[in-house]
């Protein structure tokens, strides 16, 4: 699967680049690193997108259509905030982290996932913020890390907590009443809830606020136990981390500010307006990905 992504990913460039050219001849203000765009506008979180195509200091987004479909139907940026569907881009999975090696922790992940998928636990979880079309797991999922042996899932018992670093994503995470919640928390809290049965445990979760591109080094240092954030399954993911199987499907869309929906109407508008334009992504994030082609 993770070479299909890779190769459609690869596609939607080559695709991108090409109509760029024909585009945008002479333009001459852009960064040759990057997909399209005169800059990239790194940030640490995916809200702070939404944020800066508000206030102009951004001109096009690209974020998880799983995010960008809550806070274009929720909240304050209603009206603001608009999908460009020119192009689609190709699809991901989301998973969950853990420092690599970690296995027997995600292992028992990865089982709580399945007997939660299998009573129906999952999908309630999922319809409760409209992504119940996008559950990835099934009672017959198989699980790769059930016969993992290290010591990963004993610590954290013995610890009596699971650390867990997230963003703030909504619906995956967040702020509701100075409380956290969303998907993600849910669902984790949920998986917590069954291992603790099952097992006789007392784990407790912790959330950690993290920047999203300190995530591989904050497993690496055990300064979390697990990175749960709609976190997309790129190769260098899976190479960096022990993961789970994938949970929720996702796409990067691309967003900008309702008022600029004419200038962006069609493809060849698109790319005439592009050039010019401040691209802001997540940092480390697979739109961050896709954006530099160097």
């Amino acid at each position: 699967m993770k070479k299909k992504i890779v190769i459609a990913a690869v596609t939607v460039a080559l695709v991108l680049s090409m109509a760029f050219v024909f585009a945008a001849c002479g333009n001459g203000g852009e960064d040759p690193g990057i997909l399209f765009g005169k800059e990239l506008l790194p940030l640490t979180a995916q809200v702070d997108i939404l944020q800066n195509l508000e206030t102009g200091s951004a001109d096009i987004g690209i974020m998880d259509s799983v995010m960008a479909g809550h806070y274009l139907t929720h909240g304050s940026y209603v009206g603001k905030i608009a999908s460009l569907d020119l192009f689609t881009f190709p699809a991901e999975e989301y998973g969950i982290g853990a420092k690599k090696g970690n296995d027997a922790l995600v292992g028992k992940v990865n089982e709580a996932l399945i007997a939660l998928a299998a009573d129906g636990a999952f999908a309630t979880i999922a319809a409760e913020y409209g992504l119940q079309n996008e559950v990835l797991v099934g009672d017959d999922t198989a699980n790769p890390k059930a016969d993992a042996t290290d010591d990963s899932w004993n610590k954290v018992v013995e610890d009596g907590k699971l650390v867990i670093g997230y963003t703030v994503f909504a619906p995956i995470a967040y702020m509701e009443n100075n409380t956290l919640t969303g998907f993600d928390v849910n669902l984790a809290e949920a998986v917590v809830d069954y291992l603790n049965e099952t097992y006789g445990s007392a784990v407790e979760i912790e959330w950690v606020e993290i920047d999203w591109s300190t995530k591989q080094t904050q497993l690496e240092n055990g300064t979390l136990d697990l990175v749960w954030n709609g976190m997309t399954l790129t190769d260098e993911v899976m190479n960096g981390m022990s993961t789970t199987v994938p949970y929720l499907a996702n796409r990067q869309t691309l967003i900008i500010r309702s008022a600029d929906a004419e200038k962006y109407g069609d493809m060849r508008s698109f790319f005439i307006a592009a050039k010019d334009a401040v691209v802001a992504v997540e940092s480390g994030s697979a739109a961050d990905l896709l954006m530099n082609i160097e």
